[in-house]
C-alpha cells in the first residue's frame, strides 16, 4: 500500500491525517451529499445515510471539529469548506466512472 507521503511528495501533518481518516470512514461521503442537497435534520440524515444513530452522531461530531458541516438550531448543513470538499470528491469519484 503506498503511504501519505509517497503519494503526497512531503510530509502530511496530524490535522492532514486526521482529515483524511474522517472522510475516509464508511458512511461520510453520503452525510456530505446528504447535505449538498439542502440542510437535513439528524433524523433525515440517518433515513437517507442508512446509517446508525451513534455512527452518525460521531461521524457529524467528527465533521463539525473539522469545520465541513456546522450545526444550527434544528439542522445541519455544509460549511463553505464542505461545498469545496463535495467539489473535490465529485471530481475523484469521476475518475472512478
Amino acid at each position: 500500500m503506498i503511504s501519505v507521503e509517497e503519494l503526497f511528495g512531503e510530509k502530511v501533518s496530524f490535522d492532514q491525517q486526521k482529515f483524511l481518516k474522517v472522510i475516509s470512514r464508511n458512511g461520510v461521503s453520503g452525510i456530505l451529499f446528504s447535505l449538498e442537497k439542502s440542510p437535513r435534520r439528524f433524523s433525515q440524515l440517518m433515513f437517507e445515510t442508512k446509517l446508525n444513530p451513534g455512527i452518525l452522531d460521531r461521524h457529524l461530531k467528527a465533521l463539525i471539529e473539522l469545520k465541513i458541516v456546522e450545526k444550527n438550531s434544528e439542522t445541519y448543513e455544509l460549511t463553505d469548506t464542505g461545498r469545496r470538499l463535495i467539489l473535490i470528491l465529485q471530481q475523484l469519484f469521476r475518475v472512478f466512472k
